[in-house]
């Protein structure tokens, strides 16, 4: 608490001075943007101002104004979703009114399920997809996990119908960041991640999500091995007051799902808001074999924002969201989710344009708070043991940075602070013995982890070359009341009053971008992060949380993971050809975190149907590896192709099988180079689009190919998968500025097929089938 009253103070102090700053003597940027050909003026083109990154829009005459700019050498980028970019380096004096005329050409909309474009993420050694709002709307997705799995080397586990778990080059779970808008963190209740952060947020909401590939970036929280960043729509000041409003009608065939989404977003320069609500509704689906997979779920939320400008280059948001999960179901957990409340609410204050050498000032801070009801009445074993389960999870925190600026020097520095609280317990009941008293096991006692992190950021450029280095530095502590579980009589089953740790971590990152020619770079990355341990591989007690059969028990002494990586790419980029990406990436894990049985003489498993216990410990080390390689027709072109092949392998060098018979752990073997568990398989994919009618309609088929994952743990059981090929065919039609409608099939042939990561069905050897053909239709209305 004293941590958020300083930057509190920092912030006042900092706010003074900027405004003071603005007095200096400035000047004025004025401009008109036109059709190349028609050369009418275009409203709502995105004006952004580098490195200040203060942005603006085009009234309906086209113009736009940039005022009290202090004077310097600026980039000013001209976009709009039906034009090709344009972007061009200016000079401002004292006092000088600078006036400007751009024409754009048009273009057909962006076909890649994931682009590169930001100037930020060119600017970056390392792989960082971005995917944007208009594909995200335009697909027959109902969730985030699911429209991340088509993102190179980007996967999923699925575990039910929805809330599928990404998973980045092998890296799952607290080994990946997931955040909010500037840093908002959220904490799910589910100890089997039936609810990951990324759950918690609608997919009409979003409006981009930047894939981080790798330990590289750091200033964004501790990042063991990749970073997902979804930036959810946010409100924006007006030149005079406006509203906007977009509605979305979605349907699904298959489970009969629907979607509706509604977004009002209005103000004018001083004063602006945000109001945002959607609902889906889904029921079972059935895949390509006929076979009904109990897959139905409710989820609904709204989001209501206000945002103040009292002057120029300073914003104030405050934002409240809510989302609500009702009878989710789960066939591959031991329970389904009854009920999940979520409430998020966040402050956000950004300055841009402080001075000549500090760009920006952000701060964002954040409070999320998850109740999370789930139960078994749904299981067969429920008519003997009825069990649900109660928890509240706690995260709040903050996060300040400050971007400076140098001539051809970049440095961000700052701050954030991560405090996750957690607490819950499972109720059983015995059906057939009535009178019986009622069982209650504390899953989390009071559990708590606190991290607080200062870092940087570096950038130059030195003649062909651009270099990168970061650095962060994170303290954490953890504990929670003595973790005990006792029998229905009373007796202690598992007790351990050690349970507080505390560690200072060092993370740095360095990279390279070399420019071999005007059409090539070559890049170099290398990084050391750290991440702590979390809340379940801390303080679960006698838990299923695994991918095999075990009850699994937390460790407080856990030490941190390390991951040690390099990256290596190279992009070709050509106006005729397209663009050639291809990067290779190896990683070493220390301290790589797993489990190991525990004899049923120092505890007993306590879940029905497992074979024994294991706990969560520190191995020695493992390695993954693999590449990415993808091709992007030029974007002009009228026939358009994308095509991706990625593939990632990870291998313990000595890990531990334990032998099974009867339902009991017997014995146990050494296995060398085993491969890791939960690994996808080598996967590519080919779309080719053709625009008609200056891009209105624009069909596009894709084909899927997946190859068969014979790489498979034997430590934990796990099963060969078989390949598959998939078709999917779709067609955007744009009837006019408002309206536009998408449409298509997915699995066109009717595949029966599950993916590697998908878990098995509960009590079963039976894997979890991916729906089968799905027609799917949405209709975008913009007014």
């Amino acid at each position: 608490m004293k941590t958020l009253k300083s930057i509190i103070i920092l912030l006042i102090v900092l706010t003074g001075f900027s405004l003071q700053i603005n007095a200096q003597q400035t000047g004025k940027i004025t401009g008109i943007v036109y059709e190349d050909k028609s050369n009418k003026a275009i409203p709502d083109v995105e004006i952004i101002l580098n490195p200040l990154k203060t942005g603006t829009i085009t009234g309906q005459n086209g113009k736009f104004t940039f005022s009290d700019i202090l004077p310097g050498t600026y980039k000013i980028i001209i976009s709009h979703v039906g034009y090709i970019n344009q972007s061009k380096k200016i000079k401002l004096s004292e006092n000088q009114i600078l006036n400007l005329t751009f024409f754009l050409v048009q273009k057909v909309q962006k076909l890649d399920e994931f682009i590169i474009e930001d100037e930020y993420i060119n600017n970056t050694p390392y792989k960082i997809d971005f995917i944007d709002k208009i594909n995200i709307r335009e697909s027959a997705a109902s969730d985030i996990g699911v429209f991340l799995r088509s993102t190179p080397n980007v996967s999923g586990i699925r575990k039910g119908g929805t809330n599928i778990d990404p998973v980045i080059r092998g890296f799952k779970f607290s080994q990946i960041n997931v955040f909010i808008n500037n840093g908002i963190k959220i904490e799910g209740g589910c100890p089997n991640r039936m609810d990951p952060a990324s759950s918690h947020i609608d997919i009409n909401d979003i409006s981009e999500i930047k894939i981080f590939k790798g330990p590289y970036a750091l200033r964004f929280g501790p990042n063991l091995g990749g970073i997902v960043s979804i930036k959810t729509i946010q409100p924006k000041p007006y030149q005079k007051f406006q509203t906007e409003i977009t509605a979305i009608q979605g349907f699904e065939s298959n489970w009969n799902g629907s979607k509706q989404h509604l977004n009002l977003r209005g103000g004018n320069r001083f004063i602006y808001f945000n109001l945002s609500g959607n609902y889906n509704k889904y029921g079972n689906y059935t895949a390509g074999n006929s076979e009904i997979i109990s897959s139905e779920f409710e989820k609904y939320n709204y989001t209501a924002q206000l945002g103040f400008s009292p002057v120029n280059n300073h914003n104030f948001i405050f934002s409240y969201h809510e989302s609500f999960g009702r009878n989710v179901m789960f066939p591959a957990l031991p329970m389904d989710e009854r009920t999940d409340d979520t409430r998020i609410m966040s402050f956000d204050y950004s300055a841009k344009q402080i001075s000549n050498k500090i760009n920006s000032m952000n701060f964002t801070a954040y409070l999320s708070e998850v109740d999370h009801l789930m139960d078994n009445k749904n299981r067969p074993f429920s008519d003997t043991v009825v069990a649900v389960s109660a928890i509240n999870a706690i995260n709040y925190g903050y996060r300040a940075e400050l971007d400076f600026n140098f001539g051809n020097d970049h440095l961000f520095i700052g701050t954030d602070n991560e405090n996750i609280f957690k607490d819950g317990d499972r109720t059983k009941s015995l059906i057939l013995e009535p009178y019986l008293p009622v069982k209650i096991e504390r899953l989390w006692d009071n559990a708590k982890i606190r991290n607080f992190g200062v870092f940087a950021e570096y950038k130059t450029t030195l003649s062909v070359i651009n270099l990168m280095a970061a650095l962060r530095l994170d303290f954490n502590d953890a504990s929670c009341d003595k973790m005990e579980l006792k029998g229905m009589g009373g007796q202690i089953i598992y007790s351990n009053p050690d349970v507080s740790s505390n560690f200072i971590n060092f993370s740095f990152s360095a990279g390279a971008i070399y420019d071999f020619n005007s059409n090539t770079t070559i890049n170099l990355a290398l990084g050391h992060s750290v991440r702590n341990p979390d809340m379940v591989e801390r303080f679960i007690i006698l838990l299923p949380v695994g991918y095999d059969n075990f009850d699994y028990l937390g460790n407080p002494q856990l030490k941190p993971e390390a991951n040690n990586q390099i990256d290596v790419s190279v992009n070709f980029r050509q106006a005729k050809t397209g663009t050639f990406y291809f990067d290779i990436f190896y990683s070493y894990v220390t301290n790589f975190i797993t489990g190991k049985e525990i004899p049923p003489s120092v505890v007993k498993p306590q879940s029905k149907g497992v074979v024994g216990v294991k706990q969560f410990y520190n191995a020695d080390h493992v390695f993954l590896y693999g590449f990415e390689f993808s091709y992007a027709s030029h974007e002009n072109n009228k026939l358009g192709i994308l095509a991706v092949a990625s593939i990632t392998r990870g291998v313990n060098p000595l890990s531990t099988k334990y032998i099974i018979e009867n339902n009991q752990v017997i014995g146990e073997e050494k296995i060398k180079n085993d491969p890791l568990p939960e690994i996808p398989p080598f996967e590519s994919f080919v779309s080719v689009f053709y625009k008609f009618l200056d891009s209105r309609i624009i069909p596009k088929v894709s084909v899927r190919l997946v190859s068969a994952q014979n790489q498979i743990s034997q430590a934990y059981y796990e099963t060969k998968t078989p390949g598959f090929v998939l078709a999917d065919f779709s067609v955007n039609y744009k009837y006019n500025k408002y309206l536009s409608l998408s449409a298509g099939v997915n699995n066109i042939f009717n595949k029966a097929y599950y993916e590697h990561l998908n878990r098995r069905i509960i009590g079963s050897r039976q894997p979890l089938y991916e729906p089968g053909r799905v027609f799917f239709v949405n209709m975008i209305l913009k007014l």
